[in-house]
Parts: structure tokens; C-alpha cells; sequence
């Protein structure tokens, strides 16, 4: 596949012109290569995912979360993001990201999750409006926190959560990585519970003060989703499109936190 034709094959899948002013999604670093032959797929950038990828042969990384979020005036080769930028250039591989384009796609991160949780009658999100759709069956608060859980193959008290009160919880809301912002209006609508991550102290407090339940899958629990997602999107629409390109699921853990 040329690398245009990945460009362009990332833009039908998440595209970038909505967020140009308040994100970085899009290409990231070019090695000046014309092809690209392999790209590796991760939630964000180590040195474990750059390693991983020189031994695969890839030539492409495609990131979620952006190696460089802001405009870099300086580059530290022992700092970070300095030394993955130096490292990835040293190797020839370029870095694609697809951040807020993604989380709010069609078929991204936020939809994904709604899928993976068997919402009905899901109502799409946007950069202002959370996704918001029913519970597969009403649920107790207990059950709802096992359904997250087991949805996203979290391990056993990796979640937080705020009880809400209420007995039964069936209109669930949500946003994949930090989704707080979102709560006042999950609120206005109507939801039982919300979903999210990197839930701060005084969102809960309002979440609990309106009776809303929240479950706080953390940040990357909410996220690693991406890997699967996008990999099976970028497989799809190459064999439509009869591009050849070999896509890979990183293995390397880009978790920072330890269990």
C-alpha cells in the first residue's frame, strides 16, 4: 500500500478535519518511505512498542493517543516524547494518530464500547454529547459493574465505582477515556449509570448528588479497545479497496499503571 493511499484509507475510517483546532490526529512522523508494508496497532507509544515494531518489520505505528500532542519547540532525546520521536526516526518507522477523530467515529471507540456492552437503541456521540443508549436487560448497580467488567476483561477490582441509588439501572451513557465532562448532561438525559474513565472526586460528587451510577474503567481500560477496533477496520477496508498491507496488534502493554 503506498502511503497515501494509507492516509487517505485513515481519513474514510476516522476522519480529522472536525478537530484540526483542538487535537493531533493524523500522521505524526514520516520516514519518507513511499510504501507501507506493516503497520503495527497500540493505545499510545513506549519503547517496548517501538522495540516491538523494528522486530516485526514495521514501517507504520498507529497510535490512539498522540505521540506529540502539542507543537514541540524543543526535542530532549532523553525526555519524553524526545526519545520515542528519536527512536522512531532513528528506525525508519513513521507514527499515525487517531485520537478525538476516532473516539467519536461511526465505528470508533465510543460506539465499540457500546457494542462490546450490548446497548440498544444507541444514540451516536459527538465531541458535545456523550453516547448514550439501554442496557441489554435492567440491572442491578452489583451486576452492572460484573457487566463492565467482563466487557472489557478487566481484572477483579480494577474499576470504581459511585452507586447512584437507584434499584434498577437500564439508560447507561458513556465515553471512552476521560469522559467526566460529560456527566451534567448524562444527567439531563435521563441515564441511570455512565461509563467512563479518569473520573475525578468532585464528578462524583455531582454524579451521586443526581442519582446517576458511575463506573470508572480507568483511562487505558476504557481504551485498549482501540488495538482490536481499529486493526479489524484497517483489515476491512483494504480488502475492499484490494490494497495489501499487513496489520499487526501490538502486543507490548502500554499500561502505565501496575496492578
Amino acid at each position: 500500500m503506498k502511503y497515501v493511499e494509507f492516509i487517505k484509507l485513515m481519513e474514510e475510517i476516522a476522519p480529522t478535519e472536525a478537530y484540526r483546532e483542538i487535537d493531533n490526529s493524523g500522521p505524526q512522523i514520516y520516514s519518507g518511505a513511499e510504501e507501507v508494508n506493516k503497520v503495527l496497532v497500540c493505545l499510545e507509544i513506549n519503547m517496548d512498542v517501538l522495540k516491538e515494531a523494528e522486530q516485526k518489520q514495521a514501517d507504520m505505528i498507529l497510535t490512539h493517543h498522540p505521540l506529540i500532542f502539542t507543537p514541540e519547540s524543543f526535542i530532549d532525546y532523553c525526555d519524553y516524547p524526545g526519545k520515542y520521536i528519536h527512536e522512531a526516526v532513528k528506525k525508519g518507522i513513521c507514527v499515525y494518530s487517531a485520537h478525538l477523530s476516532f473516539d467519536f467515529a461511526a465505528e470508533g471507540n465510543n460506539a465499540y464500547l457500546a457494542k462490546l456492552l450490548g446497548l440498544t437503541d444507541v444514540e451516536p456521540c459527538s465531541i458535545d454529547r456523550e453516547c448514550r443508549g439501554n442496557l441489554p436487560v435492567g440491572m442491578s448497580f452489583e451486576e452492572a459493574c460484573m457487566h463492565v467488567e467482563k466487557a472489557l476483561e478487566l481484572p477483579p477490582h480494577y474499576i470504581r465505582c459511585v452507586d447512584g441509588g437507584k434499584g434498577q439501572l437500564q439508560k447507561a451513557g458513556l465515553c471512552t477515556g476521560a469522559g467526566g465532562g460529560y456527566i451534567p448532561g448524562a444527567v439531563r438525559s435521563g441515564c441511570d449509570l455512565f461509563i467512563t474513565g479518569d473520573l475525578k472526586l468532585h464528578e462524583a460528587q455531582y454524579a451521586k448528588a443526581s442519582g446517576l451510577s458511575v463506573i470508572d474503567a480507568g483511562h487505558y481500560g476504557t481504551e485498549k479497545i482501540f488495538v482490536e477496533n481499529a486493526a479489524e477496520q484497517i483489515r476491512r477496508k483494504a480488502d475492499e479497496k484490494h490494497l495489501d498491507i499487513d496489520v499487526i496488534m501490538a502486543e507490548s502493554s502500554t499500561n502505565p499503571y501496575t496492578l
